[in-house]
């Protein structure tokens, strides 16, 4: 939880000072060569860096979110394209760049990545536990809401080898993706995403 509000916070900052939070990121990190390496490995990986608003090839209207976290030794760089139509998020690609330190299988680390982009977008979006006088709404599984198969996005995943000593591979890619999703909607919603989960949050997309 603590990258999530590290990371939206950062983009409020950048946007108080009129800065892109990306090109923020990648200044303020001119002196760490593993996480500028990192960050310009996601872009890549995605395309290029454009925050937007902008339109789509289906014509939809989408925003970019960046996020970076270092969990469990590891450092990951997250960037999630997002789209808002009549209250409903749309996460249409998430880039992951990781670096490990060093790995055995790149397979394996493919695969969970996968998994903790679905992990973290599911919390992001949906997940909440709901108690009333104490007593837990959600009484069996049916009541809990989770990120459902068609609203998975595309993941992309590239793997970084820095060298260092090696990190964690299981977690690695959660935390980052709430705060690049928020960060992609408050483009979108022309306000700040705060709070969790994103579903219960009335956001509409404003122009420009």
């Amino acid at each position: 939880m603590n990258d999530f509000f590290y990371e939206t916070f950062f983009d409020e900052m950048a946007d108080s000072g009129q800065q892109d939070p990306y090109e923020l990121r990648l200044r303020l990190l001119a002196g760490s060569p593993r996480h500028k390496t990192l960050l310009e490995a996601v872009a890549d990986l995605s395309g290029g860096w454009k925050r937007g608003p902008f339109a789509a090839e289906d014509g939809t209207r989408r925003a970019r979110g960046v996020a970076m976290a270092s969990p469990f030794g590891s450092e990951v760089a997250t960037i999630a394209e997002v789209s808002l139509r009549d209250g409903e998020i749309t996460v249409h690609d998430v880039w992951v760049a990781i670096d490990p330190g060093s790995i055995v299988n790149p397979a394996i680390i493919e695969a969970q990545m996968n998994s903790a982009v679905a992990l973290g977008l599911s919390s992001a979006l949906l997940e909440e536990v709901v108690y009333v006088d104490g007593v837990p709404q959600a009484r069996n599984y049916d009541g809990y809401q989770i990120l459902t198969p068609d609203r998975m996005p595309r993941v992309h995943v590239r793997i970084v080898e820095s060298g260092a000593p090696m990190g964690g591979i299981g977690e690695p890619g959660l935390p980052g993706v709430p705060p690049a999703v928020a960060n992609a909607l408050s483009v979108l919603a022309g306000k700040r995403v705060r709070s969790l989960p994103m579903s219960k949050l009335d956001l509409k997309e404003v122009d420009g």
